[in-house]
């Protein structure tokens, strides 16, 4: 009697052929392979933005992500009447990170460069995303705005209760 080997399973390779559509030319939906979207670029004095862009992405997957995102620091002797840009069309939203404040020191008052607090900058980029979406100002820009700033998830002191509880912070365009 001859012994009796154990039955090997043969491996399919990892590596399947893909199939024709009926016309030749293209894949099947199954086949198409989804790309991961590209990391966004962001300067490094906002580089602590992008843990609350992860969450508005979590929040609202349809929502249109930048490309980069630029910090400004405006020249001491420019005024900033603006706090941030959007280039739509490559998707590019510009912060600025400074504003000029005017402080009495001795004879003559001087222009000193104020880094503006993270709320304002939140509110800002939430603003500039908003207008990948909605290019003019009218009221679904700053209701899309409004709800991508609730997304980022930032609470307040209640005001009622001295305190001690949270609510979620206002947004104010």
């Amino acid at each position: 009697m001859s012994k009796s080997r154990p039955i090997r399973r043969q491996r399919r390779s990892k590596a399947v052929p893909r199939r024709k559509s009926a016309n030749g030319n293209g894949a099947f939906v199954s086949d198409v392979i989804k790309k991961r979207p590209a990391p966004i670029e962001i300067s490094e004095p906002l580089r602590w933005v992008d843990r609350y862009i992860r969450r508005a992405k979590k929040h609202m997957p349809s929502l249109i992500l930048p490309r980069k995102i630029r910090s400004y620091r405006p020249p001491v002797h420019r005024e900033m009447r603006v706090l941030g840009t959007c280039a739509v069309e490559t998707k590019v939203i510009t912060l600025g990170t400074h504003r000029h404040v005017m402080v009495n020191s001795g004879k003559r008052p001087k222009r000193r460069q104020v880094a503006i607090a993270q709320r304002e900058l939140l509110m800002t980029l939430a603003h500039e995303m908003a207008h990948l979406r909605y290019e003019f100002h009218d009221y679904e820009q700053e209701s899309y705005a409004r709800t991508i700033f609730q997304a980022f998830g930032l609470k307040d002191k209640c005001i009622h209760c001295a305190g001690t509880g949270r609510i979620p912070a206002r947004y104010v365009n």
